[in-house]
């Protein structure tokens, strides 16, 4: 399962997408399995689930590379592939349209599928991000050649507005300086679009370059002031350089939060107001020994869950970092 699961909470539940692996599971807070949906070709036929006496759902499905996972009213929504067949070539360009969402209710039945045009519409192209809003309506972020697209659907799957931002259109680039683009997310209230990228000045000068946070009103088109993003100083014990944090979201209220690695199991959370002020720097801690992959997932309302795997196992954890702004 490591190196493409994904991770989303909701009411208690966890669920759990793994891509290579072909599945998707729903956990309860004890841990319980409840809620089974797997690809028959990947993985055997779960009879210690489905004979335990136990009420578990259990669907089979034909996941091809299930990614990223995200929680609605009722059910849950699952970015996968389509077959090879049903791509779609990007006019004028050697790329194709290959990724869908997937809709599912909470016991695992499959509702259909969301694609450009909204229900069974066309796939998508190369998919960033999915989040779920304060209202239940979803975003579906796109990398295509020299553009980013955010995708905006209502809770039942209309899609509302397109959003192109090209290339050039990326704030940053004054004073001969580049950009690299890391995230780009809708705000969970607003119509607004968060952006965290670095300013690389020009590089005759040797300087570091500048981590910032854009936010673009949809609705104008205009960006607001950025915010420029301190580094996390090198912690010289445990060898980690000095880094900028990386963009996990933006919650109900506002305020942005970060994460920055400080060690081997030692994390940054910054909570950032929407003026550059932090509100909040607290260090959280991850028991993991030889992680080879790790997940973490924001939540609208602050809490903060994350996925570790090694060698033989997987890990949840979250934290309540919903609680430091009240």
């Amino acid at each position: 399962m490591a190196g493409t699961a994904d991770i989303d909470t909701r009411d208690g539940l966890i669920y759990i997408s793994a891509g290579e692996a072909g599945k998707v599971m729903v956990f309860n807070s004890y841990g319980n399995l409840i809620t089974y949906v797997y690809d028959p070709v990947k993985n055997p036929r779960p009879v210690s689930i489905q004979d335990s006496g136990e009420e578990r759902n259990v669907v089979p499905w034909p996941f091809i590379n299930p990614g990223f996972i995200a929680v609605v009213d009722g059910g849950f929504l699952v970015e996968d592939a389509v077959e090879a067949e049903q791509r779609v070539v990007v006019p004028n360009s050697t790329a194709y349209n290959d990724r869908v969402i997937l809709k599912f209710s909470n016991n695992g039945k499959y509702l259909g599928h969301i694609g450009l045009e909204g229900n069974n519409g066309t796939p998508f192209p190369y998919i960033m991000s999915l989040d779920v809003r304060a209202n239940g309506s979803f975003v579906v972020t796109s990398r295509v050649p020299e553009a980013w697209m955010s995708y905006w659907f209502t809770s039942t799957g209309t899609l509302l507005n397109t959003v192109i931002i090209h290339e050039d259109q990326i704030p940053g680039r004054e004073n001969n300086g580049n950009t690299a683009v890391y995230s780009i997310r809708p705000d969970p209230v607003q119509d607004m679009i968060h952006i965290r990228l670095d300013v690389y000045p020009d590089p005759r000068n040797g300087e570091m370059p500048e981590a910032r946070l854009y936010t673009l009103d949809i609705n104008t088109l205009k960006y607001l002031e950025p915010i420029v993003l301190n580094y996390i100083n090198e912690n010289t014990k445990t060898g980690f350089p000095s880094i900028p944090p990386d963009y996990l979201g933006t919650i109900k209220g506002g305020y942005h939060i970060m994460l920055t690695p400080e060690g081997v199991n030692q994390y940054r959370l910054l909570l950032i107001e929407q003026d550059g002020r932090v509100k909040e720097s607290r260090q959280i801690t991850v028991k993991e020994s030889e992680v080879l992959y790790r997940r973490f997932r924001l939540q609208n309302d602050g809490m903060l869950a994350g996925i570790f795997f090694d060698n033989q196992e997987a890990s949840v954890a979250w934290w309540r970092s919903d609680k430091l702004i009240e």
